[in-house]
């Protein structure tokens, strides 16, 4: 999906029949910057490697959140709750992708940015000049996992840890999986964040990206944003549920845009 000039700048009217009337004003998310740079996405790893064949990636600087989406802040803005697990300081779950990007236009709007998403039925167009708060792409996500810059280097560029760890580190104190969570989300930043300040990125929940799930490219890229072609939509990170594996930064997973469950998520991200 490339980039567009012009654009559509939804109005609160407009959005009110999505979000509801607006609940009290939410504090402003917090956002960390990443600074932009090259890595080798994906991994050599076991039987998974075709599905995360290595390749060149260039990513700009961008902002994420530093935590996952939480029940809070999800009211706040759009006046329901469609969590199983409850709890204001836990991560919003049961959130379909169609359903992050409302939120994030929304959001948008409460904050003075120009939304950056055009919504018509269940076709969605991003505007990559906006400045409003989306969902991170497939590349930002697991370059902000392994560290940015300070990830990019060395085995790093290969290997596939969990986010915030290495191979001596225990992956307990990093994020809630299924040896260790009692098969439930827990409050953001229970446990150390990463490299750039980041939590969760394994673990708790999954989180919505942006792309269209496609076979990686084979050449360097940069500023990827997913295939072209396809339906499904890429979520990454592991959850309550899972096992380590499924926790490695490289570990991809996809379902329609419609899915949710209640191990899903999502954390917001904004062009830097």
């Amino acid at each position: 999906m490339k980039g567009i000039k012009s654009f559509l700048i939804l109005s609160a009217a407009a959005l009110a029949p999505v979000c509801g009337i607006f609940a009290e004003e939410p504090a402003k998310p917090v956002m960390l910057p990443v600074r932009g740079g090259s890595f080798l996405m994906g991994s050599n790893e076991g039987a998974l490697a075709a599905n995360e064949r290595v390749h060149e990636v260039t990513v700009r600087s961008f902002l994420i959140s530093e935590t996952e989406v939480t029940q809070e802040l999800y009211v706040s803005v759009m006046n329901e709750n469609p969590s199983f697990f409850k709890g204001g300081d836990l991560p919003v779950d049961s959130v379909s992708w169609m359903e992050a990007v409302l939120f994030c236009n929304a959001l948008s709007l409460r904050f003075g940015f120009a939304p950056a998403y055009i919504v018509n039925g269940e076709n969605v167009i991003w505007n990559q000049e906006s400045r409003g708060y989306r969902l991170p792409t497939e590349a930002e996500w697991e370059y902000a996992a392994r560290g940015g810059v300070y990830g990019a280097d060395g085995e790093a560029l290969i290997r596939a840890f969990f986010a915030g760890g290495d191979a001596s580190a225990d992956p307990r104190e990093y994020g809630w999986f299924a040896q260790n969570s009692e098969r439930k989300t827990h409050p953001v930043k229970g446990r150390k964040p990463n490299q750039l300040g980041i939590y969760d990125m394994s673990g708790n929940v999954w989180e919505w990206c942006w792309d269209l799930y496609g076979v990686y490219p084979a050449d360097p890229v940069s500023d990827y944003a997913g295939s072209d072609t396809g339906k499904n939509r890429i979520y990454r990170g592991g959850s309550y549920l899972n096992n380590l594996p499924q926790l490695r930064t490289t570990f991809r997973i996809w379902d329609a845009p419609a899915f949710k469950a209640r191990s899903i998520g999502f954390r917001i991200a904004r062009n830097g």
